[in-house]
Formats: C-alpha cells, structure tokens, sequence
C-alpha cells in the first residue's frame, strides 16, 4: 500500500511539473488573453469629466467598495491620464465584456475605447473609454458599429463615430442605461 501511494504522489508531482512547463500545451497564452485577463482584475472608473454623461473613464485597481457610512469606491488607475492617482468616486463600472458577433440592438450602451485603434490589442491605447449608444448597426458585418456620445442629458444631436467592435465592451456591472433623459 506505501508504493502505491508514493508512486501516485511521484505521479503527482511529475505531472505538476510538466504543466508548470514553459512549452506546455496547457500554458497558452497570447495578446487577447492576457488583454482580457488585465481588464478583467480591474474597474472602469471616471476620470475625467465625473458625474457627466460625456466621462471618461480609466482602468483602475479597486481600493475598497462603499460601506453603509460611505457611497463611495477607492480606487487607483493604473494607466490613462489619471495613471498612479488614488481617488475616491461613485461612477464605477465593476464589469464588462467584450462585444462579439452577436446582434446590437439600437440603443445599446456600450463602453468604447477612446482611441479606437485598428489593432485590437494596442495595450498603448487602451486609457480612455467612454460611453456610447448604439445608433445604427448596418456596418456590424466589417466590424464597425456607429455610437453617439451624448453631450448631455437633453442632447439630441450627439457626436456620432464609427468604432471598431473589438474597442467596445458590454457595461455589466452596474447596468447602464441611455443617460438621455428627452423633454416631451
């Protein structure tokens, strides 16, 4: 019974090591992973801008949630125009994910990146996000969505702009809606 058992946990470490391997099939990793593994252990949190519809927002590293004394999150960007800065904010978005092939209703909210860069996985331009609605989706079959970024809450005629899907995200986490609020 002991060579059993120590066969089984030589067995055991044998297999550690070789998945612990460099050259290891079960070690992939590349630009869209590692993209995705980054955004996903951050927050999106308003930079520039706070508490208007026209924001921008920064990945950053959550510092502490709000407690029942405190409405507010701690965080600390890691890169864009507030890199190193440590802030206390209530516009935070705490997930978000990648915009696929799926359909894009109009009047999707959806986070884009800034500087909308052709190559998905510039890890230079990705700094600045900022919120837009989905106002027409013809040209999702070349990969191009048309948003609006509402100036303010009664903005009617907002900057439009044709984005690269792979430079959006979906909100998650708080869920978000068109921040335009229209007089009747």
């Amino acid at each position: 019974m002991k060579k059993l058992t120590a066969l089984i946990a030589l067995s055991f470490i044998v297999c550690l090591i070789a998945c612990q391997h460099k050259n290891s099939p079960y070690n992939r990793t590349d630009n869209k992973q590692d993209y995705e593994s980054f955004i996903n252990t951050h927050v999106f949190a308003a930079c520039l801008n706070e508490g208007q519809p026209y924001a921008t927002y920064s990945l950053a590293k959550l510092n502490k949630r709000p407690s029942n004394n405190n409405d507010y999150y701690k965080v600390t960007f890691t890169n864009g125009p507030c890199k190193g800065q440590a802030r206390w904010t209530k516009q935070v978005i705490l997930k978000t994910q990648p915009v696929g092939a799926e359909e894009l209703p109009t009047g999707t909210v959806l986070l884009r990146n800034y500087w909308n860069p052709k190559e998905p996985f510039n890890q230079e331009q990705t700094d600045r996000w900022n919120i837009g609605i989905v106002t027409n989706n013809s040209r999702v079959n070349q990969g191009i969505v048309d948003l609006a970024f509402p100036r303010d809450r009664n903005d009617f005629v907002p900057a439009r702009e044709g984005i690269y899907i792979h430079n959006t995200r979906y909100v998650v986490s708080p869920e978000v809606k068109d921040v335009r609020q229209f007089i009747h």
